[in-house]
């Protein structure tokens, strides 16, 4: 069956199901997210895993969004697992963002979104740093590496001073500076040679970050264990089952696929896809037929589900489709230059933004919603904020509530 009559015969399909209500979605979603009541993870590597990754940007979004899913969540809990147990692995992934995922789908995430090696080089030369250089350099970055992590100022104090340079790139009329060090270390992050981490615990975004051989702390993970192709089929199904239902654009958008690439995905797993509509949403939305079932026998629930997440929260990150998720006249409020603010929500949508100090221990946090609240959804979005405070600062953090 080609393409084509996969669609053709779906859409049909499409016509004699009932419309799915946005709601109900929304709710399904936050359940399989752990996001709603009594839909906890009990512990951290559930949670990684059933939502793909963590969004590690910033340093305090993933102990925030844990403690949203996790039930009894402290941040020794995430330290605990990548630090000393190393069951977690930060890498740049979907659109070159910084992820925390588990280090059995690392090699899933690694090989489905790397950049060729002859693109990393192309950039390189862009940069006017030569093969013969960033050689040489890589080289002697392993070196210096060996046997620990080391800062970027620690490792510039290490090399010779002849051969750190400043770096330019122009485009257009913008010049961008680095140094050869900071680019090359780029790219051997990127080729999965070197990973880039903070200290354990630390929440200072400032902070810097320390450089460590891949394989010193990550002896046993073969990042080459899955093939490319193989690794972007179950990319698009494991987004597809956690995220879903979604559009295809929505699909393109989160792996950062060309549309050829991730059609050529669902090409191969469409026996296990269907397509259906969301009462309230434009277009055609895709499903994993086993997960479908469990969708309409999903029961919502009928109090209200009040949510406060971080700044890069996967569930508000997770869609270039955005209308179920919060109302087109805040939009621009909450995606602002492809970050997503940190967010309230009420049943899957959002209703208000909150401020980022606490990520850095540091309050008061103050609430905004877009319209006056209702007491029990206020008293709860509160409680939920000093909690927050508490866990990031390990005291009490003064929560106030901002008039529009």
């Amino acid at each position: 069956m080609d393409r084509r009559t996969f669609v053709h015969q779906n859409r049909q399909k499409c016509e004699l199901m009932r419309t799915l209500e946005d709601r109900t979605v929304n709710q399904y979603v936050l359940h399989k997210h752990h996001l709603s009541d009594g839909s906890q993870a009990l512990d951290v590597l559930q949670v990684v895993n059933d939502i793909i990754a963590l969004h590690a940007t910033s340093v305090g979004t993933p102990y925030i969004s844990l403690f949203a899913r996790t039930k009894n969540f402290q941040r020794s809990d995430l330290d605990q697992e990548f630090y000393r147990k190393r069951n977690l692995v930060r890498l740049r992934a979907m659109r070159g963002t910084l992820f925390i995922a588990s280090s059995d789908l690392a090699p899933v995430l690694f090989q489905a979104t790397k950049l060729p090696e002859h693109h990393l080089l192309s950039l390189t030369q862009r940069w006017g740093i030569s093969s013969s250089e960033y050689r040489g350099l890589s080289e002697k970055l392993c070196s210096i590496l060996k046997g620990g992590g080391k800062t970027l100022p620690q490792i510039r104090k290490a090399l010779p001073r002849e051969i750190v340079r400043t770096i330019e790139l122009r485009e257009g009329k913008s010049v961008y500076k680095w140094t050869n060090v900071k680019w090359v270390l780029s790219v051997m992050t990127r080729s999965g040679t070197v990973i880039s981490e903070k200290d354990a615990g630390s929440l200072r975004i400032t902070k810097a970050n320390q450089y460590v051989l891949f394989r010193e702390i990550y002896p046993k993970l073969n990042l080459d264990s899955i093939t490319e192709q193989e690794a972007r089929v179950m990319l698009v199904e494991r987004y597809i089952k956690a995220f879903g239902p979604v559009t295809e654009e929505d699909i393109a958008w989160w792996t950062g696929f060309t549309k050829t690439i991730m059609k050529e995905a669902l090409t191969i797993i469409e026996k296990k896809l269907l397509y259906l509509k969301i009462n309230g949403a434009n277009g055609e939305y895709l499903t994993l037929t086993s997960d479908y079932k469990r969708l309409v026998k999903f029961k919502s629930l009928t109090a209200p589900s009040a949510l406060l997440l971080p700044y890069e929260d996967p569930f508000t990150k997770g869609y270039k489709m955005r209308e179920r998720l919060v109302d087109k006249e805040h939009e621009k409020k909450i995606y602002i230059g492809g970050g997503v603010q940190p967010t309230i929500l009420v049943n899957g949508k959002v209703v208000g933004t909150w401020n980022r100090n606490i990520e850095e221990g540091k309050g008061p946090i103050k609430l905004l919603f877009f319209q006056k609240p209702d007491k029990n959804v206020e008293r709860a979005i509160t409680e939920k904020a000093k909690a927050i405070g508490k866990l990031m600062a390990d005291r009490d953090i003064s929560v106030k509530i901002v008039s529009i």
